[in-house]
C-alpha cells in the first residue's frame, strides 16, 4: 500500500483525517471505501478494507485440524475483541473516518497520529504510543547483523 510512516490528525468530532498518500494508496488497491475500524487492545486503532477483513473472518471461521485444543477459543476471543472495539465505517468525501466510541480514549486518538501499512490493514497509533513503541523498538548489534544477513 505505502512505505514508511505518515501523519495524520483526529479532529475534535474524533474523525481520522486520511493523508492524501495513506488514501490514495487504499483507493488504489480497494475502489469500496468501506473500512472496519477496530483494535485488538483498545490501545491503538486498525483500519481494514472490508474485503481485508473478511477474510480475516473467513480465517478465523475455519476449523483447523491440526490446532491446538485452545484455538477456537482464541479464535473467538479475537472477534469479541475486533466486535467490541469496531465498527463498519466509510472514507467521507474529505477522506476521514470516524473512530469508534470505545477506541477513543483508550487508544488516544487525539490531533496528531501515526499512520503505519501493516500487512493487511493500516495501523493507526496516537503520537505518544507511536513514540514509546518506537523507543521500545531499536535494535541491538545482533538483530542488526541479522538485518544485514537479509539485505536491510
Amino acid at each position: 500500500m505505502f512505505r514508511g510512516v505518515q501523519t495524520g490528525n483526529v479532529d475534535d468530532k474524533f474523525r481520522l483525517k486520511m493523508p492524501a498518500l495513506v488514501r490514495s494508496a487504499l483507493l488504489a488497491k480497494h475502489e469500496n471505501p468501506a473500512v472496519f475500524i477496530t483494535s485488538l487492545s483498545g490501545e491503538d486503532v486498525r483500519v481494514y478494507p472490508v474485503s481485508e477483513w473478511e477474510a480475516v473472518e473467513r480465517r478465523l471461521s475455519q476449523p483447523n485440524e491440526n490446532a491446538a485444543p485452545m484455538d477456537g477459543d482464541i479464535k473467538t476471543k479475537i472477534l469479541l475483541q475486533a466486535n467490541h472495539y469496531g465498527a463498519d465505517g466509510a472514507l467521507d468525501n474529505q477522506g476521514r473516518i470516524l473512530i469508534p466510541v470505545p477506541l477513543r480514549e483508550g487508544a488516544g486518538m487525539r490531533s496528531e497520529v501515526y499512520l503505519q501499512w501493516s500487512r493487511n490493514h493500516i495501523l493507526v497509533l496516537s503520537a505518544e504510543a507511536y513514540r514509546t513503541r518506537m523507543s521500545g523498538a531499536k535494535l541491538n548489534k545482533d538483530e542488526l547483523a541479522f538485518a544485514a544477513n537479509w539485505g536491510v
